[in-house]
């Protein structure tokens, strides 16, 4: 907001305060008034100039101030509050009927939008539980199917399609509200125990070792999103496992933080990938490559969901050796102090 328009607002005052100032000095000259009178007529001259100058000073920073907060706000794309405008002159009032108008209607919007997708999430929780039916009597056929090679061919099929299935579900919650969250004290190893187990048909199949050190640790968190996270990792792990893969569980603590520790021996991550991989759709490297089939959303919805309970999440990786993710939970005094703020 410059001076420019403030001149471009005040032109018609600015000039008729100039027309007054000229016609009064016309005036007088014309009475042929004396030199000493002329005087006192320049004198008049300055000294209105003087006062008009201060008063448009005045106005120019008044003016200023009462705009250039709200300029700068909307050039930020922040938030504007009603409150905050002085509603003085008819354009601030016309500026108030726009954002009531504006606010109405996004309400409205965003009322309409979350209803969209609360029925779509009911839809895909009704398809999930209604699909799962066929999978299991897809289980059951595959086990009784005598050929030993054809029915674990098609259990492993099932199995891929049970998980796909389950991380739609997840997926589809995995940017909602935190009313779906349910936060109490739970054991770290108890988790990663729920975890493997529900992986445990991959784990075999691909021949994946499974090691846990130190897990005994409480934490706050939803067990049932934290299973799913750690599922999601070991299923990335199994994706990318070389032979003889292995994949390593342990806890640490530090100052503020217990730390679960996720790590397996696989042909891990690049370098220049890094930093990206918990992008929405990022396949990265590995993801392109033809072996590897990958959506690059597992991950995106795995840091989604640790951002919603307020866990960090950090990975290291050498590629062709081993990758690590790091899950940080706050300590249970630590979490308290957290959920007071």
């Amino acid at each position: 907001m410059n001076i420019r328009c403030f001149l471009a607002e005040q032109k018609v005052s600015i000039m008729l305060q100039l027309i007054v100032l000229i016609v009064v000095n016309v005036y007088f000259l014309i009475l042929d008034i004396g030199n000493q009178q002329k005087g006192d007529l320049i004198y008049l001259d300055v000294l209105l100039m003087f006062f008009y100058i201060g008063g448009f000073y005045i106005s120019y920073r008044k003016w200023k101030d009462r705009y250039e907060t709200l300029y700068r706000t909307v050039e930020e794309d922040g938030e504007i509050r009603r409150e905050e405008i002085e509603y003085q002159y008819v354009a601030e009032e016309i500026m108030r009927y726009i954002l009531d108008t504006k606010d109405s209607m996004f309400q409205k919007e965003q009322g309409h939008n979350e209803e969209r997708i609360k029925e779509m999430e009911e839809y895909i929780s009704k398809w999930v539980h209604e699909i799962k039916l066929p999978i299991s009597a897809l289980n059951m056929m595959a086990e009784r199917i005598e050929e030993d090679t054809i029915g674990s061919n098609i259990k492993y099929e099932v199995e891929k399609i049970n998980f796909l299935v389950e991380s739609v579900l997840y997926g589809s919650r995995a940017t909602a509200s935190a009313e779906d969250l349910f936060i109490r004290e739970e054991r770290i190893e108890d988790m990663v125990r729920t975890a493997v187990r529900q992986s445990a048909f991959f784990l075999i199949r691909h021949n994946i070792e499974v090691k846990m050190d130190n897990l005994n640790f409480e934490v706050y968190t939803d067990k049932k999103w934290m299973i799913y996270v750690i599922e999601q990792m070991v299923n990335n792990a199994i994706k990318y496992a070389k032979l003889n893969g292995q994949i390593s569980f342990y806890g640490e603590e530090e100052d503020k933080y217990v730390i679960l520790n996720i790590k397996d021996n696989g042909i891990g991550i690049a370098e220049e990938d890094r930093k990206r991989i918990f992008n929405k759709s990022f396949t990265g490297k590995n993801g392109r490559n033809t072996t590897y089939k990958s959506t690059g959303m597992g991950l995106y919805f795995c840091k989604k969901i640790l951002d919603k309970l307020g866990h960090g999440v950090e990975v290291e990786s050498i590629e062709g050796e081993y990758t690590l993710f790091r899950i940080k939970f706050y300590k249970i005094s630590d979490y308290m102090k957290v959920a007071k703020m």
